[in-house]
């Protein structure tokens, strides 16, 4: 099977058997961006996902190829149609606060994100019914087979949930979180940083650093001078520009990141974007090859589908050329010449992204459309912006998080996600449902692939977005850094411990 891809995962733990330092060891790692919460009900940007896979564990993690490896597994089966799941869970684990991890913890985790409702409930949705026999016997049945359940039990949104610390802690639990991974909470101070310490009792290999302390700094160019001047051992999300200046510096090495999909969501509720013509157009208007060179300097290659180039099961169905002459045309037959667009964008959330929807606006200007660009550096307060879904359009980065295609499909163009988050967009098409539903409940890959090949073009071909590109950012890693695992593509930022 072709390898499963994310954008970066970075693991910060010796294997097995390789003894920590006798010194205390810490590391500082850069975000980008701050986030709301650790809860893993709603999770909302890479970051946020970064530091909840220090602090939770799962039933299954993820290796380098992306694929789900048992965590806490000992034993699976399938049963003969295909429905019913039984798992037996490893015995010993506990969670930071010394409950034990078993059966019923699971099924407490389960249970509170589909009665929550958070927006990647989806992972959890062909599910039926959940049983628990003894301790450690967790039995699962789905309405239909669902060949992608061991991907969203892998998934940062099924990181398991202390019921005791969720009872006592309440709504204070997303800032407080207790799990099982290998580092537990220890503090967070706003603006600032989010410290994790080593959990000593953690049921897999010995974590290596005693703590971690992941810091806010949105700024490219401080991440930069942070890592120059060795004040801390990984900054993520660097652009061309600081990789230069970061080349061949002495304890200090870069990892090349081929990263998600980038695009603007058109929303199909609001005029002038719920016009065919003037989604075309607007694919049109845009010339996305001028901006990958000019803008992010070559730090990106032209998206040619929903679905990320290098997650399975993607077909390269096509680009929207470069015609301002046909996006006009379009806008004249569709009544638009004037129409004013809502565009939004995040600050510092993605590489260069308020440049690139300033670039973005200047060519929808110019196609004869008027742009009233608004820029939110505040990515909590931008989630809140598109909430409200008086855009237009509206920035989004997107990597398929389970190393499966359906996640992608069911989250963003499933009509059941129609309004919400994160189809805020309300693409709406039976056919297309009907096939992603279809894709979502066969075991046979072949017959998957050429599901998700037409679903692809029949999405494309009603430009529910504006397709831009697959971005390429840079990674700085200090020497103090004793292992680092970079899985390429479709998925966020993560430093977590190495899959076993």
């Amino acid at each position: 099977m072709r390898s499963r891809t994310l954008v970066f995962l970075a693991a910060l733990v010796a294997l097995g058997g390789i003894a920590a330092s006798a010194q205390a060891q810490s590391l500082t790692v850069l975000l980008p961006s701050e986030f709301a919460n650790l809860d893993p009900v709603e999770i909302l940007s890479g970051d946020q996902t970064m530091v909840m896979y220090h602090v939770y564990c799962r039933l299954y993690t993820f290796n380098d190829d992306m694929e789900p490896t048992p965590d806490l597994i000992a034993h699976e089966s399938l049963s003969a149609d295909q429905r019913t799941w039984t798992l037996k869970l490893k015995r010993g684990a506990r969670f930071h606060d010394g409950t034990a991890v078993n059966a019923e913890a699971v099924k407490y985790t389960i249970e509170r994100m589909r009665r929550k409702g958070g927006s990647q409930r989806v992972l959890f949705q062909a599910i039926s019914e959940i049983r628990t026999e003894g301790e450690d016997t967790l039995i699962l049945t789905t309405q239909k087979p669902f060949p992608s359940l061991r991907n969203s039990l892998a998934h940062p949104n099924a990181g398991l949930v202390s019921a005791r610390a969720d009872a006592a802690l309440g709504d204070r639990y997303g800032v407080q979180p207790v799990s099982c991974g290998p580092y537990a909470f220890k503090e967070w101070t706003r603006g600032t940083r989010i410290v994790v310490v080593r959990n000593d009792a953690y049921h897999g290999a010995r974590p290596t650093y005693d703590q971690i302390g992941f810091q806010f700094v949105p700024e490219v160019t401080t991440r930069l001078f942070m890592m120059q001047r060795g004040q801390a051992d990984i900054a993520l999300r660097l652009g061309p520009a600081e990789a230069r200046q970061l080349e061949g510096a002495k304890g200090v090495r870069l990892l090349r990141i081929e990263g998600r999909n980038i695009f603007y969501q058109l929303n199909l509720a609001l005029a002038p974007t719920s016009d065919p013509r003037v989604r075309q157009a607007i694919n049109h208007a845009v010339d996305k090859t001028a901006i990958i060179q000019r803008v992010l300097q070559g730090a990106g290659a032209p998206a040619r589908s929903v679905i990320e180039s290098m997650l399975w099961g993607h077909t390269a169905v096509g680009t929207w050329a470069y015609d301002p002459e046909k996006a006009r045309q379009l806008l004249r037959e569709a009544n638009a010449v004037g129409a004013r667009v809502v565009l939004l964008s995040p600050e510092n959330r993605y590489l260069l992204d308020s440049q690139v929807s300033q670039a973005v606006a200047g060519y929808l200007k110019a196609a004869g459309l008027t742009v009233d660009l608004r820029v939110i550096g505040d990515w909590a307060g931008y989630i809140d912006a598109i909430k409200k879904k008086d855009f237009n359009l509206y920035m989004l980065g997107w990597g398929g998080s389970t190393g499966d295609p359906d996640q992608v499909l069911q989250s963003i163009f499933h009509s059941r996600r129609a309004g919400a988050l994160w189809n805020l967009g309300a693409y709406v098409n039976k056919d297309v449902d009907a096939l992603i539903d279809a894709g979502a409940s066969t075991f046979d890959e072949t017959r998957r692939r050429r599901i998700y090949a037409d679903v692809q073009k029949r999405i494309f071909d009603e430009a529910p977005w504006l397709f831009m590109y697959r971005v390429t950012s840079f990674t700085a890693v200090g020497d103090k850094v004793k292992e680092i695992h970079t899985l390429q593509g479709p998925e966020f930022h993560y430093v977590f411990p190495l899959a076993r």
